[in-house]
């Protein structure tokens, strides 16, 4: 586990990181309310993070907007105020989710749910 120095030079463990990916889908936005409540057990922090592939910048504050408000809706519903932060980053969206997750705790996304025939 990642490790910050305190005063003194001594170790001291950071607070988990849950990073979450944000999308359109239902499973998308199920993601952070999960990532959320989780982090609220584990006193982590939530890092909500979804790809930009470029383009305007009114389609960028567009993106960046509908972040915020899945994080912002998912947070009022399970009360994880504090824990979140919101990266819109630029690229496709599976480089933009392994990079940052590559010092995380726990990677959550949303998941498609499938039955048999």
């Amino acid at each position: 586990m990642y490790r910050r120095r305190a005063r003194g030079g001594a170790p001291r463990a950071r607070r988990p990181w849950l990073v979450v990916g944000v999308g359109p889908t239902a499973e998308g936005r199920g993601a952070p309310r999960w990532a959320s409540r989780e982090a609220a057990r584990r006193d982590g922090t939530v890092p909500a993070v979804t790809g930009w592939p470029g383009g305007s910048a009114a389609g960028h504050a567009g993106r960046a907007a509908e972040l915020v408000a899945r994080v912002r809706e998912a947070v009022e519903e399970t009360g994880g105020h504090g824990r979140t932060r919101v990266q819109l980053l630029t690229g496709p969206v599976a480089e933009v989710l392994t990079a940052s997750s590559e010092d995380a705790d726990v990677l959550v996304l949303g998941q498609h749910h499938r039955t048999a025939p």
